[in-house]
């Protein structure tokens, strides 16, 4: 075979590997950019191993990629509001398609994305590994790229105005409400007098927080009325939970406002 051939086999797939993006070592490069949806974990996940060991601590700041390496520092960006968040890679994931990284519940919390659930992000890497250097002031300049002005939060009452079949969250006598953050579940209904009733039961067992909240199934052919009661934070909606289901309101769960 002629010199010249064999150096085309030989370079030409390295160019094509090249071109293509997926070199792994550039998740190992200080500065790394990469951009894409983020979700993040829910509260059946908490006390559950990691794929580094770890146990899943839903309060810490910590977060599942691909190929980033374990204890790699990474800087998150929702592209929605402007918010940042350094966290720590300690777990492989996300695996849907579209996603490229998977947040801890405080993670989230803090980039104000709990009721989105998914949302556009940017990571870039600080740290590789646990013993990799961390990306100093004067480095950040050369590899930080210009941001575009974030985009205004989304208001909630305009976006409903816009999609119906956004779900809405109302006390039981038909006020439109806005918990922030964690309920329990007590019921789910298709007809409304049902959800209401079932809410009223509650209201005289003495839950002040009281909500029926209304979405849609996925095929947008039936309304669902969801009966819950509190806001709080996700550890005591799981503790109340379990009160309540020693109270009588059987098969109650803590479950995200606006988080479907």
């Amino acid at each position: 075979m002629k010199l010249k051939y064999i150096f085309y086999y030989a370079i030409i797939p390295f160019a094509l590997l090249q071109l293509s993006g997926t070199n792994e070592y550039d998740y190992q490069k200080l500065g790394y950019t990469q951009r894409g949806k983020a979700s993040y974990y829910g509260t059946k996940f908490h006390g559950r191993p990691t794929a580094s060991g770890e146990k899943y601590n839903m309060y810490d700041a910590t977060a599942a990629h691909k190929k980033i390496l374990f204890n790699s520092l990474v800087e998150v960006t929702n592209k929605n509001n402007g918010k940042t968040a350094i966290v720590r890679v300690n777990d492989r994931g996300p695996f849907k398609p579209g996603r490229i990284i998977d947040l801890s519940y405080a993670t989230a919390k803090k980039l104000d994305m709990i009721r989105d659930g998914v949302v556009n992000i940017e990571i870039r890497l600080l740290r590789a590994g646990a013993d990799g250097v961390t990306l100093s002031s004067k480095d950040e300049k050369r590899t930080k790229k210009k941001r575009r002005k974030p985009r205004r939060k989304i208001n909630i009452k305009k976006a409903q105005k816009k999609n119906k079949y956004l779900p809405r969250t109302y006390s039981i006598w038909g006020t439109q409400k806005y918990p922030k953050d964690f309920g329990v579940q007590i019921g789910s209904y298709k007809d409304l007098k049902n959800a209401v009733q079932k809410g009223k039961v509650a209201m005289k067992k003495g839950f002040k927080e009281v909500y029926i909240r209304v979405s849609w199934t996925k095929d947008h052919s039936q309304r669902l009325f969801r009966v819950s009661v509190g806001d709080m934070n996700a550890t005591q909606a799981s503790s109340f939970a379990k009160k309540l289901n020693r109270k009588g309101f059987r098969g109650c769960f803590p479950k995200a406002h606006f988080n479907d």
